[in-house]
């Protein structure tokens, strides 16, 4: 409204200087008025006219066009248009794009006119307006649903706006753009909402709903189509290929399309094949084109430009037909066809089982081609492959023909093999076991059938065997170590250069693979991953090395190994796939000069030193005070130990959780646990003296050997296993009894003294007279009951026998009885015998004092012509023991009695002197 309150103003002002035309008003005004709608586009498509005389005289005018929204009842768009007339723009046209989904709403459209002079100022006033022109939209319906646009392509980027139309009575406050929603603030019938920023979408493109469905696609122009390129391979038909740019996003219809044409011969159509991305057509006579190709969506079009000759993009199709045909164990020879007769360049691929690639160039005129490739390897498999280009102005090599793999033929075998032997000595003969394998620079040039061995031992003729392929070694059974050996392979052709070795029998003393004191035992410091390290000391006298060893030296076959070194190497580090850690290995190293070799060196190695999982067996004695001496057993020359024992922890642990043992390391655990750990760096040393309190003490014992670190602690160290000891220390009371026994010796001493020199018994035993008695029968009265008999009832030559117990004699005068005495026991009884006393309470005799010493006295008279018998001594283990009254008496015979039946006669020539009686508790029979 502003707008055209300015535009009156104006004509206000040029009426006022400007002298008036005499003309009508209404030749003027535009003579018709149509409005139609491209809703593909969104444009509102206007067309009017006017009358002839503004034509015929080119006028300039300048049109008002005013668009209002019937729906919304207001102006949307009020602008002018400007335009010279003249017959080549009539009737006159022009669009209006809309900013909102034009089938959201109705239009109504109205145009008037304005003369300008040419001089640029106005000369003329406005026409009237003409009719409103209307154009229906959907908003007129009241019973359906309804969102605009329904389906559109948009480019990335861009803002789009969505109406929205619900039916009749129905709000709408809300649209939902794929997983996103957009919410209005106030909500009618009819809503606008724009989304601005839209992304790619996917092909499908993107779901908008608010009351209807609709889709939209969303992309960008076409960018400019990349590797166009055109080629032929007959010099007939021409193919073009090219890749559409990144922009490509959409699928179908809404998909870029791409149309090609040549520039001077015209249009060439490739719609139906734009899918591929690609266009064949005849080549005809022509040679040279100058080809656009255009790609175009619904936002726009873009061009990619072509030049060049058929003649230089040939491009050839494959060979075929490749056939292989051998002209030796060295060469063969390649044919093969193509497709058409061309001047070709083709090249020959030969691929060696190595990798290694040759390639030789043939040149062919005609549909088939041959070439020889020599150089081969006999009895080796090669693939071959052909392919060709254009030999004069080349464009590009074709594919690759099919792959044909040929094995060459055999011939005699090349090189040597690599020998060697180990020896076992025994009594009368030497059994040698020859091992072989190919050297890297030995070709069997075909399959090796057998090994044959020839073997001469010195001063014998020589002898000869054949093993099958499959085996690697044989076994010699010799009179002597002295031979010379060769082994040469076979295969069906003939047999390779012999290997030769010479065995000398005073230098063989390397039978055997066990781990003694001449091998040397060695670190890991220099090993790999999966390589022991090896040295050894050069000599000047030899040209070269051999190391030989076991891969798996616990089982059998061990899976014998070697290997050769130059004169100038002194280390090597030997790997194998087989070595494990934990695992002894024996190393050889021998040094060889022409076909004979010579022990230097034995080694026990191991890939990787283990911590043993043995335990040795612990011995504890604590018999001397205050010292607990711990002593095992450990075999630390086992081979199959999984290191090197190089000494052993000793780990004790005190009851009382601490740790106060001299000359032990103090060991603290994470849980709070102490325990002490003596180290013995020496694994020949299988003992160990550990000084203790001796205070009422409890101590765990445990050990275990070690191999690489004495810092190594099992897991289950000190836990309570059937190794683990467990030893208790009692309270030192030893030096009571040493006190105790100083004067208790002394005692003994002088007691055995003073009882020597003053005892009848003794001086009677170490200096006895012997005689030789008559005995006469034993008379035996019983001391128990109370009958006695008296003196006269015997003989002088009798032998007085009383039976009785009695305790052993002391030296002490309270254990004697006077006479005097016996009448304060009234169990007592008392009787004389030869002047000696005797009291018996029914179980024990005493001899009274006053009776013994003159019974002793009267019995040395006596008894001058006989010697006594040796001292009796009471047993303590008899009821009845028998006391023998030392008299000088004949014995014309004796009956021996006893409780267990009548006297037994006795002869006197059988007697001897008795023996002295070597203890008591032996038995003693009288006869």
């Amino acid at each position: 409204m502003d707008h055209l309150v300015l535009q009156v103003v104006l004509l206000c002002i040029a009426l006022c200087f400007c002298p008036l035309q005499s003309q009508d008003n209404s030749v003027l005004i535009p003579t018709f008025l149509n409005v139609s709608t491209n809703l593909d586009r969104q444009q509102l498509l206007l067309e009017w006219d006017v009358n002839d005389e503004a034509y015929n005289s080119e006028k300039q005018m300048t049109f008002n066009i005013q668009i209002n929204q019937t729906g919304a009842n207001n102006v949307v768009w009020n602008k002018n248009y400007t335009a010279t007339l003249n017959q080549s723009n009539r009737p006159i046209r022009w669009s209006w794009d809309a900013k909102e989904p034009m089938e959201c709403m109705s239009y109504a459209v109205r145009i008037r006119s304005l003369v300008i002079s040419k001089d640029g100022l106005v000369s003329e006033s406005w026409s009237d307006w003409t009719k409103l022109t209307k154009v229906e939209g959907t908003d007129i319906e009241d019973s359906k649903s309804y969102i605009f646009p329904v389906e559109k392509v948009v480019e990335e980027g861009s803002n789009i706006s969505f109406c929205c139309i619900e039916i009749k009575g129905k709000r709408i406050s809300w649209l939902d753009y794929g997983d996103k929603r957009y919410s209005a603030e106030t909500s009618h019938r009819r809503m606008v909402f724009t989304v601005k920023n839209v992304p790619l979408s996917k092909p499908g493109g993107v779901v908008v709903s608010c009351g209807g469905l609709a889709t939209v696609f969303v992309t960008r122009p076409p960018g400019e189509p990349k590797y166009l390129s055109c080629e032929t391979e007959d010099m007939v038909t021409l193919n073009c290929t090219w890749q559409p740019s990144s922009d490509h996003n959409l699928a179908g219809k809404r998909s870029i399309k791409f149309n090609l044409s040549d520039a001077s011969k015209g249009k060439i159509d490739c719609l139906p094949l734009s899918s591929k991305n690609s266009c064949t057509f005849k080549i005809g006579t022509q040679t040279t084109y100058n080809l656009t190709l255009e790609a175009k969506n619904a936002l726009g079009k873009n061009r990619a430009r072509l030049n060049f000759d058929v003649a230089h993009r040939v491009h050839p199709a494959p060979p075929f037909g490749l056939e292989v045909s051998f002209k030796n164990a060295t060469a063969v020879e390649l044919g093969w066809k193509m497709k058409h007769k061309l001047n070709l360049l083709c090249q020959v691929e030969n691929r060696h089982p190595n990798g290694k690639v040759d390639l030789h160039n043939s040149t062919s005129n005609s549909n088939k081609a041959y070439h020889i490739v020599n150089g081969l390897q006999p009895y080796t498999e090669y693939k071959f492959q052909v392919r060709c280009g254009a030999n004069l102005h080349f464009w590009k090599w074709s594919k690759w023909s099919e792959l044909k793999t040929e094995r060459t033929e055999e011939s005699a075998p090349s090189g040597h093999l690599d020998v060697w032997r180990s020896i076992s000595p025994d009594s009368g003969s030497c059994n040698v076991t020859v091992f072989w394998k190919l050297f890297p620079s030995f070709s069997p040039n075909g399959v090796i059938k057998t090994y044959e061995i020839f073997w001469e031992v010195l001063g014998k003729r020589p002898e000869s065997k054949e093993v099958p392929a499959s085996y690697n070694y044989i076994m010699l059974s010799l009179d002597n170590c002295s031979c010379n050996i060769s082994v040469s392979a076979k295969n069906s052709v003939t047999s390779s250069s012999p290997s030769v070795m010479a065995i000398s029998a005073a230098s063989e003393n390397d039978h055997t693979w066990e781990i003694n004191t001449s091998a040397s035992k060695e670190d890991t410091i220099n090993n790999t991953a999966t390589g022991i390290y090896i040295s050894w000391k050069p000599q000047s006298q030899f040209d070269g090395y051999i190391v030989d060893w076991c891969n798996h030296p616990r089982v059998q076959p061990c899976d014998f190994q070697w290997k050769k070194f130059g004169q100038n190497q002194s280390s090597a580090v030997i790997t194998s796939d087989a070595f494990k850690p934990g695992v002894r290995y024996s190393f050889r190293v021998y040094g060889s000069h022409s076909n004979t070799a010579s022990l230097l060196e034995k080694k026990a190695k191991y890939l990787k030193e283990l911590e043993p999982d043995t335990f040795p067996e612990l011995y504890e004695d604590s018999s001397v005070p205050r010292v607990l001496t711990l002593t095992w057993n450990y075999d630390h020359l086992n081979d199959s130990l999984p290191g090197f024992i190089r000494g052993y922890s000793v780990f004790v642990k005190e009851r009382d959780g601490n740790c106060t043992l001299e000359g032990s390391e103090k060991l603290v655990f994470r849980d709070g646990s102490v325990i002490c750990r003596y180290t013995v760096e020496e694994p020949t040393k299988k003992s160990l003296t550990v000084k203790h309190p001796g205070l009422n003490k409890e101590y765990w014992l445990d050990i275990n050997a070690f191999s690489t670190s004495p810092l190594h602690i099992p897991d289950d160290i000190m836990e309570e296993t059937p190794r683990t000891k467990k030893v208790n220390i009692q309270r030192d009371r030893t030096w009571i009894f040493r006190l105790l026994s100083i004067p208790a010796v002394i005692s003994v001493m002088l007691l055995f003294c003073v009882c020597f020199w003053r005892s009848n018994c003794v001086r009677n035993c170490c200096c006895p007279k012997v005689s030789h008695p008559i005995v006469t029968p034993i008379k035996v009265i019983q001391a128990y009951p109370k009958t006695l008999l008296a003196p006269n009832d015997f003989t002088p030559n009798d032998v007085l026998v009383e039976e009785c117990k009695l305790q052993p004699w002391s030296c002490d005068e309270k254990r004697y009885y006077n006479q005097d005495l016996h009448a304060e026991m009234p169990d007592v009884e008392a009787f004389n015998f030869q002047n000696i006393t005797y009291i018996t309470d029914g179980s024990n005799c005493y001899q009274s004092l006053p009776t013994q010493e003159a019974a002793r006295q009267k019995l040395e008279l006596a008894s001058a012509s006989y010697q006594p018998l040796q001292c009796f001594t009471p047993l303590n283990n008899l009821t009845n023991v028998n006391y023998v009254s030392q008299m000088n008496f004949s014995f014309p015979g004796v009956m021996q009695h006893s409780q267990a039946g009548p006297l037994i006669p006795w002869n006197s020539q059988d007697y001897k002197p008795q023996q002295t009686v070597g203890s008591e508790e032996e038995t003693i029979d009288i006869l």
